[in-house]
């Protein structure tokens, strides 16, 4: 962890985590709105998912603003979990970031999903 090669970029937003499955690579982003995925074989080809995870937003004031900085946990290694993934991400709001609600009023979110397309929240 001491010596570093660049290998190249990719385009996507920021907040960027990476998890491996099924002999692949899964990147969870923050474009505008959302969390973005790509996916990879090889970590150097990204292919876009064309999928933005908003899950609840539109039905929260706390993230209505904006959702982003999705930090995707495989807690699927232990047994009782099995298959099963956490999502922490940023939500902002009830106004947008350009009407200046983004540093003000600023909430952690949480959601589980099994399968990593279908996504659960407290309600």
């Amino acid at each position: 962890m001491k010596h570093w090669i660049y290998n190249g970029h990719i385009a996507a937003g920021e907040n960027v985590c990476i998890i491996y499955k099924d002999d692949g690579y899964i990147m969870f982003h923050s474009p505008e709105n959302g969390i973005g995925i790509k996916t990879s074989k090889n970590l150097i080809d990204w292919e876009d998912k064309n999928e933005i995870l908003t899950l609840g937003q539109s039905d929260w004031p706390w993230a209505k603003g904006r959702i982003t900085a999705g930090y995707v946990l495989d807690i699927g290694r232990l047994e009782k979990n099995r298959n099963c993934y956490l999502l922490f991400f940023h939500g902002s709001g009830p106004k947008t970031e350009k009407e200046g609600d983004f540093d003000k009023n600023a909430s952690i979110g949480l959601a589980w999903s099994k399968d990593l397309i279908h996504w659960e929240w407290a309600k």
